[in-house]
């Protein structure tokens, strides 16, 4: 796949995961295999307010690239703005948000609410894609309550998209039920800018799968990569004939989850670190020999240092039984 420049062979992205796709995580996952990264979502209205909250959803490092800044908002001028805003950090692409499902960003009419309004979304890609000199993307669903991914995306590529990723489920499916694959086909068929397939990509195998039913030009994961950080390089190996993908045993998990803490003490210090990384220790635990009382020890600690210190006395009981 060629985009921005960058000639990718079916790539996998990390989703953009509101309160864990960070830039520890990312650069995480960058280093586990992930060939394309993207920011939390951030608001179009708190980047052109300089809220400082928001402004740190959209920090980024030069080792991410290829990365996109997701955007979401409700009027195109304000996005137009932010679009500006962020063009000067100079972040490979700019993503447009028209998917999320979350009921605080559907209330202020942004994310999949856009899924109502033909015109509106075409407004956005129009203004945002005149905005910067920089790629710009979105991310869809198939709709709001009917299915309208066909004819949003060829209003998008019509409008100065340069990328969609589908995730085919509407709205009001929120994440429950099956993602529709074969709308992601469809997308593509009709289309000529890539596609990006998203939804119910669980192991490699699902990955593979995709590829191979849609015809996607890449795929997005995103839950699933929560605590799985080597799910991108077992997808690589799937769907480049690589060989089997090997699942890690306890101490690439201990070893991969202290490399998460020193990546985010590094951002945050040592303490706010110690608190922000509990709940990736805890996925990261999930199914090791007495994990529920590692957790709660834990989630005791207040330093960096003392948790390294737990994991790696944990370690040496384990892999010395």
């Amino acid at each position: 796949m060629l985009f921005a420049g960058i000639d990718i062979q079916k790539p996998s992205a990390l989703a953009p995961l509101a309160g864990w796709t960070d830039i520890a995580f990312r650069r995480l996952c960058k280093e586990k295999g992930a060939d394309i990264l993207y920011t939390e979502m951030a608001s179009a209205d708190g980047i052109i307010r300089d809220q400082h909250k928001t402004l740190d959803y959209i920090k980024f490092s030069e080792q991410e690239k290829p990365l996109g800044v997701q955007l979401f908002g409700a009027e195109a001028d304000v996005l137009a703005k932010a679009a500006e805003i962020v063009s000067r950090s100079n972040p490979t692409f700019i993503d447009i948000n028209f998917g999320c499902p979350a009921r605080k960003v559907v209330k202020r009419g942004a994310g999949s609410s856009l899924m109502k309004d033909l015109a509106g979304i075409a407004e956005i890609a129009r203004a945002v894609s005149r905005a910067t000199h920089l790629p710009v993307t979105a991310k869809i669903r198939s709709g709001w309550d009917e299915i309208v991914a066909v004819e949003t995306a060829k209003a998008l590529q019509d409008n100065g998209i340069a990328m969609i990723c589908v995730h085919p489920r509407t709205q009001k499916m929120q994440f429950k039920g099956q993602a529709d694959w074969e709308l992601i086909a469809r997308v593509k068929q009709q289309v000529t800018i890539p596609v990006i397939g998203n939804g119910d990509i669980k192991t490699a195998a699902d990955a593979k799968r995709m590829y191979e039913t849609t015809g996607c030009d890449g795929i997005m994961i995103g839950r699933a990569a929560r605590g799985n950080p080597w799910i991108f390089q077992q997808v690589a190996n799937q769907v480049h004939n690589k060989g089997d993908s090997v699942i890690p045993g306890l101490e690439e998990r201990i070893e991969t989850c202290t490399r998460h803490l020193q990546l985010a003490q590094e951002i945050y210090g040592s303490e706010r670190a110690a608190l922000i990384m509990r709940k990736h220790i805890a996925l990261y635990l999930k199914g090791l020999p007495k994990a529920t009382e590692l957790r709660v020890k834990i989630f005791t600690l207040t330093s960096v240092q003392e948790v390294n210190e737990t994991l790696m006395q944990y370690l040496y009981t384990f892999s010395t039984n």
